[in-house]
């Protein structure tokens, strides 16, 4: 143990969190290393400290903050993929896996969340009251990473992005005060916390606006890889009329298991309002296949609808337009990955997935009408596709020496296409991303500048650029 290290543990001690402090030969540091969904997460740090109240997280952050040389990471649900997103090595990790708490308030009909709850467990309880909250779509999912990286929903066809529904924050800024952030107080911190990521101080509550709660119609329909034409130009006409008819979400999923000869497509469904063989879902269920739909919750759909778990991980993203040559040309080039790492890979060893989801001008609309976020996405004038890939292999060597590469190239020979035929869109999804890309890049010019000038404001030491190296860093555009 360093010196550093000593200090650090010390100063923890001193601010009265020794009860939540744990070292590496306890039991608590193995379980919530084991927490982490993706092995590539599960990294070896000094201490994890747990902090049970906004409180703590203050003093937490304080006392490693006045220990020099120390760097530290901060831990929602910890379900970002790439090393040291959420997690550190020569360092300590703030876990808030202990403040799960959500609550709500049906004066102000605004659910207050706790940014180490799970979504599962968050629609669970707003359900309870007969509301619902648009956040994340996977169970073990956590509250705090998918909130300030933006999130995807069920619902961004109606209302844009789960950030977008945040109407206050409560932050921790990196001198242990304690604000809040919402459209009049603090309006700039406010703006930049939707999609900034962890750049300007830590959230220990969201405030989410809800709407009434009602059952949906959802399930799966698997078919096979020769039905990839109809289900391209379903897809293409889904997304072209999303505007106007807002009422379902679909993922359309390209999934190569290592024991299967060819890749089959599953295409998750999902009505929002509950109504069977909804129109907008027709030309999909007419589709030949193997089809398992009902009427659920969405607390109780999300508890099952989980990602795999327990391998080493790489994740990529891109955006492109609205355009069935490139939505082919993606389901081509994923095939060609497939068949090349089935002969490098021992057979069992991996799981290889490719996501597109619609992302139609009206996604940017939305959120604009709810003051805007750091996406930028109303500057691009196009209906677009959302593609999210991932390579999930056995062991880190198997993950650096072929998965990523393979993966990388893929996306790269992707885009290259899409540049040629005039349909590259410049948006990176910070929540899909891996380490290697850039998201606030794509953001737009304006959007960097709030994002800079909202950390040189509230962080003004530099804290959550230099001390917190995980993450994507504004200071780095």
């Amino acid at each position: 143990m360093t010196s550093t290290t000593e200090a650090a543990i010390a100063s923890l001690k001193e601010a009265g969190l020794g009860d939540v402090l744990h070292l590496p030969d306890s039991q608590t540091y193995n379980d919530r290393t084991n927490s982490y969904w993706s092995l590539t997460a599960q990294l070896r740090p000094w201490a994890i400290v747990q902090p049970r109240t906004t409180e703590e997280v203050a003093k937490a952050l304080k006392a490693l903050v006045n220990t020099p040389d120390v760097k530290f990471a901060v831990r929602s649900g910890g379900h970002m993929a790439w090393a040291g997103a959420n997690n550190i090595n020569d360092g300590v990790t703030i876990d808030l896996g202990l403040m799960t708490k959500t609550t709500y308030n049906p004066e102000t009909k605004l659910a207050s969340i706790e940014p180490g709850g799970r979504w599962t467990d968050v629609y669970s309880e707003v359900e309870r009251n007969g509301v619902m909250v648009a956040g994340g779509r996977e169970g073990l999912v956590g509250v705090g990473g998918l909130l300030t990286g933006g999130g995807k929903t069920f619902y961004t066809c109606r209302y844009g992005f789960a950030c977008d529904q945040v109407v206050n924050y409560e932050v921790v800024l990196a001198d242990g005060s304690v604000v809040e952030a919402n459209a009049t107080t603090n309006p700039d911190l406010f703006r930049v916390l939707k999609g900034g990521g962890n750049n300007f101080g830590i959230v220990t509550r969201f405030d989410m606006a809800t709407f009434e709660a009602k059952n949906i119609w959802d399930g799966n329909l698997i078919v096979a890889k020769e039905q990839m034409d109809a289900v391209i130009d379903a897809f293409v006409d889904f997304t072209a009329a999303l505007k106007e008819k807002p009422d379902s979400h679909v993922l359309v999923m390209w999934t190569w298991l290592p024991q299967s000869t060819d890749p089959f497509i599953m295409l998750v469904l999902t009505h929002l309002d509950g109504v069977e063989n909804a129109p907008s879902l027709e030309k999909f269920t007419s589709i030949p296949g193997q089809k398992t739909m009902q009427v659920t919750s969405l607390a109780k759909k999300v508890a099952s609808f989980l990602v795999p778990s327990g391998k080493q991980d790489t994740w990529f993203t891109l955006t492109y337009k609205l355009d069935a040559r490139i939505v082919k040309k993606t389901a081509d080039v994923f095939e060609k990955m497939g068949e090349k790492l089935r002969g490098l890979i021992p057979a069992g060893d991996f799981y290889i997935s490719l996501v597109l989801q619609p992302l139609p001008t009206t996604f940017g609309a939305h959120s604009a009408a709810r003051g805007g976020n750091m996406f930028g996405l109303d500057r691009i004038a196009d209906d677009c596709v959302l593609l999210v890939a991932a390579v999930e292999v056995a062991t880190p060597e198997i993950s650096e020496t072929i998965g990523f590469p393979a993966l990388r190239d893929a996306i790269a020979e992707i885009e290259a296409y899409a540049e040629s035929v005039a349909g590259n869109v410049g948006f990176r999804y910070l929540n899909y991303c891996d380490g290697s890309q850039d998201p606030f890049a794509t953001y737009g010019a304006d959007n960097i500048r709030k994002m800079k000038d909202a950390a040189a404001k509230y962080d003004p030491t530099g804290v959550f650029q230099t001390r917190v190296p995980g993450g994507f860093k504004i200071s780095k555009v």
